[in-house]
């Protein structure tokens, strides 16, 4: 779908997603700019088309912004904002290597124990770990610094003691890695 402000003339393409489990209107920017504006489906819930696009009249600036944003990072990093497929299949078992070797090391030097390591081309997340101690990763963390890269998967492996981010958590990261933030904060600034 696209929307074009009725002030400026400008817009932008946006993907309408109804999901029945949904409450609230959600409005996302990926980083390859698209838009997606997730809303609840079924019945009196479904909001207007007229209603979603007073909500895209409110957040354009945001988005235009955010787009502007992605554009600039993807210069500076083109490799963290490359998604196509191709890509990933170059890169994936040089990731797979480096990342099994850091998750290999934290897990005998603090005694963690997971289930699957998994490296995938994802769009939002560097990591991700489940409940049953399946670890996801992105391969893009190779096109980080090592910093950055050793708190990604410390991050993860804390998740298998810490399924939160709470206090316990953050205080396990640190022990691990008391300068951790500094690469928090550089991540960030690339996400």
């Amino acid at each position: 779908m696209y929307f074009k402000h009725p002030a400026t003339g400008e817009g932008f393409d946006y993907e309408l997603i109804k999901k029945p489990r949904v409450k609230n209107i959600s409005l996302k920017v990926n980083k390859d700019g698209s838009v997606k504006v997730t809303v609840p489906r079924g019945g009196f819930r479904t909001p207007s088309i007229d209603f979603i696009e007073n909500i895209l009249e409110e957040r354009f600036h945001f988005v235009l912004q955010s787009q502007r944003r992605y554009r600039l990072l993807a210069k500076k990093y083109p490799d963290l904002f490359n998604f196509s497929e191709e890509h990933y299949r170059r890169y994936r078992k040089q990731a797979q290597e480096l990342i099994k070797s850091k998750v290999d090391y934290y897990c005998r030097r603090q005694n963690f124990q997971y289930n699957k390591l998994s490296i995938r081309n994802q769009k939002t997340r560097w990591g991700s770990c489940s409940r049953d101690g399946n670890l996801n990763f992105s391969y893009k963390l190779i096109f980080l610094t090592p910093e950055e890269q050793d708190y990604i998967v410390v991050h993860e492996l804390c998740h298998l003691k810490e399924q939160n981010h709470s206090k316990d958590f953050w205080s396990l990261v640190k022990e691990i890695l008391p300068e951790y933030e500094n690469a928090h904060k550089s991540i960030r600034s690339k996400s």
